[in-house]
This record gives structure tokens, sequence and C-alpha cells, in this order.
């Protein structure tokens, strides 16, 4: 049982002594339970993650289908950093929402919601990369540059937050208005209560 064994660690001496753990586990094979707050830790670690909230199991499953797959906007919003990106959407009664202006079609929903309905439209930031799909104008208020990686916060039409996981591309500058595009395969879409529409 380790119960956040590296929370008092420098954060390089953190990657080490995780790298020493997942050894650890594979030689002795015995269950190990690990308890974090750290995310990171969870994925890169586990064989399955349970996600609690208020002493409520949430999901419970292996991480890349937790990350890939999440149930509520809880483990969506839990999962993966920087987090899901979360915007307003309104249901159009025919398999496509209304985001910021512009309309999406999320294909493979079985139970596509009414039109009318309120709903949030989840994407990760990576997946607002893509050469071609659904454009999405945002207006740049900061650009992380990290080397490979730029991390660009902006805002769309109605002053939502988003985060944008870019490769490979000139970092924007603050003011600019770019264009993202993604594959709606890659979004998510959850009800009023957190809950995910399938």
């Amino acid at each position: 049982l380790f119960d956040e064994p590296l929370s008092n660690l420098d954060a390089e001496l953190r990657v080490q002594t995780r790298v020493e753990i997942a050894k650890l586990h594979a030689a002795l094979g015995n269950t190990m339970i690990y308890v974090t707050h750290d995310q990171t830790e969870a994925m890169t670690l586990a064989d399955r993650i349970v996600v609690l909230r208020g002493g409520r199991v949430e999901q419970i499953g292996a991480p890349v289908s937790l990350y890939h797959d999440p149930d509520n906007l809880f483990v969506a919003g839990f999962i993966g950093s920087p987090r899901m990106n979360f915007l307003k959407a309104v249901a159009n009664g025919d398999g496509t929402v209304s985001i910021a202006g512009g309309n999406v079609r999320l294909p493979d929903l079985q139970h596509p919601p009414a039109a009318g309905q309120e709903v949030t439209f989840g994407i990760r930031p990576e997946h607002l990369d893509a050469e071609s799909g659904n454009e999405l104008p945002i207006t740049v208020d900061v650009s992380e540059e990290l080397g490979a990686t730029t991390y660009v916060y902006g805002t769309v039409e109605g002053g939502e937050p988003v985060i944008a996981e870019r490769r490979n591309r000139a970092a924007p500058r603050h003011g600019e208005t770019i264009t993202l595009r993604f594959d709606p395969a890659h979004a998510r879409l959850f009800d009023r209560d957190g809950l995910r529409i399938r």
C-alpha cells in the first residue's frame, strides 16, 4: 500500500522514484494499491484506476480507457493534463450540436439529445491540432512554448476558455485570431448532470 509516497519530493526525484516503483512492481508481480492526487502517477503506474470523488467511485478502468472514454465530466476533467476543454452547446435533435457559432455532427451517437437540450461539448487539447475537420476559431491569450509542443490558451466566441496543444507550428501571438481544426470523432458530449451521452 502506497499512500502518496512521492508528494514531498522535488520534480526530478519524483520522476526517478516513479520509474523505480514501476520497475519494482514489474519485478515482484504483487498487487500494489497506490493512492495519489497526481494523475500523471496514476496514468503511468496503474494497470487499473479507481477514480474517487467524495467517497464515491466515479469510474474504474485501465488508464487509457478512462482517458479516451470517460463516463462523466469529473473523470474527463481529472484525467489529462491539460484537462479536457468543456464548451457549452445546444443539441439540434439531429445528432449535431451548436457550439461557439458553428454546428458539429458527432458520429456514432446512439442516443442523440433532443433539440434544444443544453449539453457540454468536450474535446482534448491535442485533438485541436488536426489538419482538417471542423473549425473552431479562437482569440489567443497566451502561448506557452515547450520545445516541440506549444500550449495555446484562448477564448472562443462567447468568451469560453480553450487550451490547444499544437506541435511543430509557430506560436501565435496575444490577440491573434487562429482557427483550430478537429475531428468530431474525438469529441465527447455530457448532459446537464455531467453524465456522458453515448
